[in-house]
């Protein structure tokens, strides 16, 4: 029997059937779905995308706590973050590490930072404290994951991970397990998940260790050492190092923080320089980013400004007065 023309037309193709079968993808359908789950955007721009998983790494006592809680609450508000856009939604931090006071303090030292009134609105921004949980948490259905998937944030901080879940930090299975149910969470509600991890005890030789991440030549290997299951760092789309900034590379009278990293197939990111802005009373409140002239010394300075806008490299070498040197040449790169 020979089908008509116009029949034949209205005969799924293969892929359609396949799609409805098992959901697989062609190039077309696959890039609607990511437009309609706005998996091609991001919650702040360049940094973390939409729907992904973003690990944050770095040692103990750093400032990796306020970082977060300024990332939480710039994007409860819709503000920019270390001056990318964000785009506003809801916000979750579980925070397993700091007392209710210390995160009352952050809350309100960095809302005032960021110029807002008062904390983000109850809806946007939600805390909840291991200090402060409820007696049932833990149990079968009183999880986590199980709070994520009811809430259903834009943004989920997890502070820290291996607080939260020492299993997964023990245990690769357990660690893609975790990682599996974060997925999830992106997929179902367009959670981006973000846990905080730590770096295991470094070696005193230097040959054996990475180095400062600053000025590592292999960044990758820096996050090789994150305490326990190799799968966190490989199963996250976005690693995000935290460290003290390497003094002896460049002069950064200011910088706190060294922000570094790199994405699954979205490349390096950084490194961010970040210093910590203090109050009137001298104490820290939030971070800002450092550029620019600031992250030269002041002979540097002195010299940066006696440039016109435009310049070459002869005349920045002309101004410093010095010989080709490394550092000099490192410098005026940045700036060009």
């Amino acid at each position: 029997m020979t089908v008509e023309p116009q029949a034949q037309a209205n005969v799924p193709s293969r892929a359609t059937e396949w799609r409805q079968r098992w959901g697989l993808h062609t190039p077309a359908t696959l890039g609607e779905r990511a437009r309609e789950l706005t998996g091609t955007g991001y919650l702040v721009e360049g940094l973390l995308p939409s729907r992904s998983i973003g690990l944050l790494l770095g040692d103990s006592g750093l400032g990796k706590s306020p970082l977060v809680y300024q990332l939480g609450i710039c994007v409860a508000a819709g503000l920019p973050f270390l001056g990318r856009a964000t785009r506003q939604g809801r916000v979750v931090i579980a925070d397993f590490e700091n007392g209710i006071a210390d995160s009352c303090e952050m809350i309100e030292r960095i809302s005032h930072f960021l110029g807002l009134p008062g904390p983000p609105s109850e809806d946007q921004f939600l805390i909840w404290t291991l200090n402060d949980c409820l007696p049932r948490y833990g149990q079968v259905g009183h999880d986590l994951l199980d709070m994520l998937q009811d809430v259903k944030p834009a943004l989920a901080i997890i502070d820290s991970l291996g607080s939260s879940n020492p299993e997964a930090e023990e245990k690769n299975s357990s660690a893609t397990r975790m990682l599996q149910q974060f997925r999830k969470l992106g997929r179902d509600h367009g959670t981006t998940s973000v846990p905080v991890h730590h770096r295991r005890k470094q070696s005193r030789k230097a040959e054996e260790s990475a180095g400062p991440l600053e000025s590592t030549m292999h960044p990758r290997r820096w996050f090789q050492d994150a305490r326990g299951a190799s799968a966190l760092v490989n199963g996250a789309d976005i690693r995000l190092g935290v460290d003290d900034p390497d003094l002896s590379a460049v002069q950064k009278n200011e910088v706190a923080l060294v922000v570094r990293g790199y994405g699954r197939i979205r490349g390096e990111i950084g490194p961010l320089y970040l210093a910590r802005v203090p109050d009137e009373t001298g104490e820290p409140v939030g971070y800002r980013l450092v550029t620019g002239p600031e992250l030269l010394n002041e002979d540097q300075r002195a010299a940066f400004g006696k440039l016109s806008q435009h310049f070459t490299f002869k005349d920045a070498k002309h101004a410093y007065s010095r010989a080709d040197q490394p550092l000099a040449t490192g410098c005026c790169v940045r700036l060009i």
